[in-house]
Formats: structure tokens, C-alpha cells, sequence
């Protein structure tokens, strides 16, 4: 292929294609790409995702790197489908064109519509992908190729609705990172193009929204696939103004832990709230985002909290921010990282119970995704059975006497233990997931139980308004 720089915004005849035009049919189309009307694609939020504002729960994000502030429904897209590593840092401010409040990514430009707001298509991605390669579909690799013979493999997927293939590496990297949500349909087969960023011709295929590129340097990381910088490139196309801004009085500075591209598959409660993971031996709970503030307890590592916002408070470890955990409960965002629920064996359909032995988490899901994960303790030497059951029978407040279970009064591991909350048995001879409020917290995530799945009050509680009887429950190392 000969090597070549294009103005990406001219069709092939070279006449400049105004804003308003592009604009104007991105918007039509990515309606029906959304499924608003008929077409192909994806918008870019799901309905659970959309929810992701009471989690932030903040107006602003303020990027030192560009200058740049990202905010309220925007921040929501970009945090909630892979965030810095996939979009990159926000290069404007919004700003509203012919109508539609935008704003300009280094590899996205995002489009607000209020008219769908509380859908998942009140946030879209700008269909850049189709924009930049317009005038370029007589070229060979976007033209339609036939299904390849034998259908689809491991390997190769094709997709009727644009006529292309998805291979190998790619094809990795679409389905691991957002897939049709976030990147649309490919619109081109692999080929290679120069890159004016870095001066050299790289592997490339384009997607409705994306364009990917091989970087075999990077071979064994995660930046072997990266994305082009489609959205910088189409703001200098366009004179987008990209100058830089004071931070306002109301913002949070970004941090490294806000930029985690994992926050993109944290488990979310049905309310929409983000799940985060303690990473500290031990951290204070107070009534405050402040040091100074007083003190409501005690959490501890890799145990599991609902976050209900981010606010400014006392800069801990470098980083001046906190999430809120409920009414008057705070915690240092600089001890947090997003919960990512371990991959089950296996799923069932309606609600049901994930126990995982080997991280020590109870996650329950509904169908396929997850809800809520919780930190157990469970059955030394081997106690706890391990296998598909189902929750038996229920008994909100139980008076556990081991003498039911053949273990007699005298005998060193006796124990009568009054008014356990939320047990449920899921399997004969007294297993049960249930409350352990005689473990302290910090002995959570190891093997020190008779047998039962232990959980915190009020994930116990959780479980106990979540499942029913005849709920799975799945119990694996």
C-alpha cells in the first residue's frame, strides 16, 4: 500500500463535508444504530450502565494532562465502557454544535440526547469511524467481502449487517472491550496504513466508531491493540478548540484510580451503584470526608463496599478525594479499587448465588451479571460442600445449637449461637449462608468456619432480600 496523508474530513472528490452535514447524519444514523429505528449497531451505554450517576454521584473531573473537565452524564459513558484506555483524555470542554451538546475525546467525540435520558442511549459515540473514511469506500479493504466458507470460528467472525470480517487479535480486543456497545460494526478489513502520530505504517482496521491498530512492539501487553486518535484528529480537521482551562472551584482532579479501566466491569447493584475493594490492611470509615472527622469504624482489606459518590475532602496519600459510602460515611478514595466479580464456572438463569472458595467472595447475580459481591468466610477443612444446591428453607433470626448437627455440649468445637439474622439453608445436615456476627471483620476472606458461609450483617441481608427458596446456589473453588 503506498504510503499517504489524507484530509479525512473531504470526500473523494475533495470536497469538504461541513459539520452540520456530518453531524446531522451521524445522529440519524446513530439513532438507528441504537436500535431507535432500523439499522445496525449498538448505542454505547446498556440500561445498567446509565444508572452509573449514582455512583459518581460528582459534577466534575478535571484532567491536568489536557486541560480539560468531564462531567455528569459524559463522565458516566466514558467511565462506565473502559474509560482513559479507551476513549483517552477529554481534548474541549462541551460544547453545543448546530443544536447537540458535544464533546471531543482523543479518541471519541460523545453526543448528548436529553430526548432519551434514563435509556442507554441518552450518551452516544459519534460514529468517527464512518465520518473519517467517508469517500474511501471504493477502496479495496472497504469494500464488502463475501462469508468466509466453513461460517464463523474461534478466530473469524463475519458481520453481515457492514459485510466484514473480525479476526484474531482484533477480534480479541473488540469482545474483551466493549464489542458493539462502544465500537459498532467493522467497516473495513485489516490493511495497512501510515500513521501521521507516530510516522510509520501500522496494521489497521476501522469500526463505526474506531479505528484499531496492531503495535506488534507491545506483543504480550495490553497496548499490542491500541486505538487511533480519531477524535484529536477530526477536532484539527475541524478547528475544535482544544486550548486548555482553569479548573473550576467545583471539580476533583483525576487520579490514578479513577482512570482504572476495570471501574468499566465493576459490579453494579440493581440501584446502579458501583462495588469497590478495599486494598489497604486496614482503613477508617468517617462521618466526614476528612481525617479530622470522627470515626465511624473500621474496614479492611479486599472487603467489598456499595460507593454512593465521589466527593473532595482531605488529600490522602496525594489524592484529595472520597467516596461516599451512605449518609454521613466516608472513606479515602486513595484505599479503593474497583470490584470485579471472578469469572463463575457457570451461570443460571433468575437469581442466584456464586460462592467462590478460592477468592473467598459470595457474588449474586441475576442471570448473568452480577449485583453484588460480598467477603465470607467458610468451612475449614474442607467443610463447607462444594457443588449446585438450592436455597431449602429460610429463618430470618436462628438459634444455632451444634448439638443438632452431632456436635454434643463438652466437645471442643460446641457452639450455641443466638439470634443469627438472615440464614438460609441450602443443604441438609445445618449449611446454611447466613450472618457471622462472632468473626471479626478482619477475619473475613479465609477458611475458619464449621461448615456455613459467613457474610457481614448487612451483606447477609443483602442475600436475604435478593434470593428465595428454590434460589441456586453454586459453591466452587
Amino acid at each position: 500500500m503506498t504510503r499517504r496523508r489524507f484530509n479525512r474530513m473531504t470526500t473523494g472528490t475533495g470536497r469538504r463535508i461541513s459539520r452540520r452535514a456530518l453531524l446531522g447524519g451521524a445522529i440519524a444514523t446513530a439513532a438507528g444504530l441504537a436500535g431507535l429505528s432500523t439499522g445496525s449497531g449498538s448505542g454505547l451505554l446498556s440500561v445498567d450502565k446509565v444508572r452509573a450517576q449514582d455512583f459518581w454521584g460528582v459534577s466534575n473531573i478535571y484532567f491536568d494532562q489536557t486541560g480539560h473537565h468531564l462531567s455528569d452524564d459524559f463522565l458516566n459513558a466514558w467511565q462506565a465502557n473502559g474509560g482513559l484506555r479507551t476513549f483517552g483524555y477529554p481534548i474541549s470542554e462541551r460544547l453545543d454544535e448546530d443544536g447537540r451538546e458535544v464533546q471531543y475525546f482523543e479518541r471519541a467525540r460523545f453526543e448528548l440526547h436529553p430526548e432519551h435520558a434514563g435509556t442507554q442511549y441518552v450518551v452516544l459515540a459519534s460514529l468517527l469511524g464512518v465520518w473519517v473514511t467517508q469517500g474511501r469506500e471504493d477502496e479495496e479493504p472497504f469494500q464488502r467481502v463475501d462469508p468466509p466458507e466453513g461460517g464463523d470460528t474461534p478466530d473469524r467472525r463475519y458481520f453481515e449487517p457492514t459485510g466484514h470480517t473480525l479476526s484474531y487479535g482484533f477480534k480479541d480486543y473488540w469482545e474483551q472491550n466493549g464489542a458493539l456497545y462502544v465500537f459498532g460494526y467493522p467497516i473495513s478489513e485489516e490493511f495497512p496504513e501510515f500513521n501521521r502520530d507516530t510516522g510509520e505504517e501500522h496494521t489497521v482496521q476501522y469500526f463505526e466508531r474506531a479505528r484499531f491498530e496492531w503495535h506488534p512492539e507491545n506483543q504480550g501487553t495490553p497496548y499490542e491493540v491500541l486505538l487511533g486518535r480519531m477524535g484529536a484528529e477530526f477536532a484539527i480537521e475541524n478547528d475544535i478548540d482544544t486550548s486548555p482551562v482553569d479548573r473550576s472551584s467545583d471539580s476533583i482532579r483525576a487520579f490514578p484510580g479513577l482512570l482504572d479501566p476495570n471501574w468499566s466491569r465493576a459490579v453494579r447493584t440493581p440501584d446502579g451503584h458501583a462495588m469497590g475493594m478495599i486494598t489497604a490492611s486496614s482503613v477508617n470509615i468517617r462521618q466526614e470526608p476528612s481525617i479530622e472527622s470522627g470515626l465511624l469504624g473500621s474496614t479492611y482489606n479486599r472487603h467489598t463496599m456499595e460507593l454512593h459518590g465521589l466527593v473532595a475532602g482531605d488529600q490522602v496519600g496525594d489524592i484529595p478525594a472520597w467516596y461516599r459510602l451512605g449518609n454521613n460515611r466516608y472513606i479515602a478514595a486513595a484505599w479503593m479499587a474497583p470490584f470485579v466479580a471472578p469469572s463463575p464456572p457457570k451461570t443460571y438463569v433468575g437469581r442466584w448465588l456464586d460462592v467462590n472458595l478460592t477468592h473467598f467472595y459470595a457474588v449474586a447475580y441475576d442471570g448473568g451479571t452480577p449485583v453484588y459481591g460480598a467477603i465470607i468466610t467458610a468451612g475449614r477443612d474442607g467443610r463447607t460442600p462444594l457443588g449446585e444446591f438450592r436455597v431449602l428453607r429460610r429463618v430470618r433470626s436462628e438459634t444455632m445449637d451444634s448439638a443438632t448437627v452431632g456436635i454434643p455440649q463438652g466437645h471442643p468445637e460446641y457452639y450455641f449461637l443466638e439470634n443469627v439474622q438472615y440464614t438460609q439453608y441450602f443443604k441438609d445436615g445445618g449449611y446454611a449462608v447466613h450472618e457471622n456476627y462472632w468473626s471479626h471483620p478482619s477475619s473475613y476472606g479465609r477458611f475458619s468456619s464449621n461448615g456455613c458461609v459467613g457474610l457481614m450483617e448487612h451483606d447477609a441481608r443483602f442475600m436475604w432480600n435478593f434470593l428465595g427458596e428454590g434460589s441456586r446456589v453454586h459453591v466452587h473453588f
